[in-house]
């Protein structure tokens, strides 16, 4: 029975944020504050066009495999995992990273399960990975994607979809259909009272359930 588990990547499992912000103070060559809370990296960090533009080449350039992982990375996917799931990346990246992302992920999910849908894809690309999947469940930290997985509930497999809070500011407010949670561990105890309410749920034998689930 399909269990499969879509997850995003940047600002759920990677710190983006911050590698970000440390990869323009190293091409900048000066300490760069957050200014704003704003989504868009230009203005949260009080750049210009031209120094936003150069910090994006560098990063391009070298630094999607270093990306460091979230301290509750491994724990979100192995709970998944001992929930019977199997465990997508679905990332908005370009295909050419992909092997870098997959180093950033040390292992976490294997390369053969990373589909990259490009930095410039409508929401729509990660919803349509979704469906050819068959996944179940989706998180993601962005509200477009999220929202439109919630939208696509109709005529996919997708049962739940999760929006991870981050506090940005200048982004949508998610629709209908969408939960938020503002602690990523929230997830698996979601997808184990789902498994459970669809008859789908198998954990790993010996493994308890997730704590905290219904």
């Amino acid at each position: 029975m399909n269990r499969i588990v879509a997850l995003d990547v940047d600002g759920v499992l990677t710190d983006f944020d911050a590698h970000w912000r440390q990869c323009a103070e190293q091409v900048l060559g000066r300490v760069v504050p957050q200014v704003h809370e704003d989504h868009q990296l230009r203005t949260r960090y009080g750049l210009n066009q031209q120094e936003c533009d150069a910090v994006w080449r560098a990063y391009h350039d070298d630094e999607w495999s270093r990306l460091p992982l979230y301290v509750h990375a491994a724990d979100l996917i192995y709970a998944l995992e001992d929930l019977g799931c199997t465990v997508w990346a679905v990332t908005s990246i370009d295909v050419q990273h992909r092997v870098a992302r997959a180093e950033s992920l040390a292992g976490l999910i294997p390369s053969g399960r990373i589909i990259c849908v490009g930095h410039a894809a409508p929401a729509s690309a990660k919803s349509n990975v979704l469906r050819d999947l068959g996944a179940v469940a989706f998180l993601d930290d962005h509200p477009a994607n999220a929202s439109r997985a919630a939208a696509s509930m109709a005529v996919s497999s997708v049962l739940l979809s999760v929006l991870l809070d981050r506090g940005y500011k200048g982004l949508e407010a998610p629709e209908c259909g969408v939960t938020v949670i503002d602690d990523p561990m929230e997830f698996p105890v979601l997808v184990e009272s789902l498994l459970k309410r669809t008859g789908r749920f198998a954990p790993r034998q010996g493994v308890a359930p997730c704590r905290g689930a219904a």
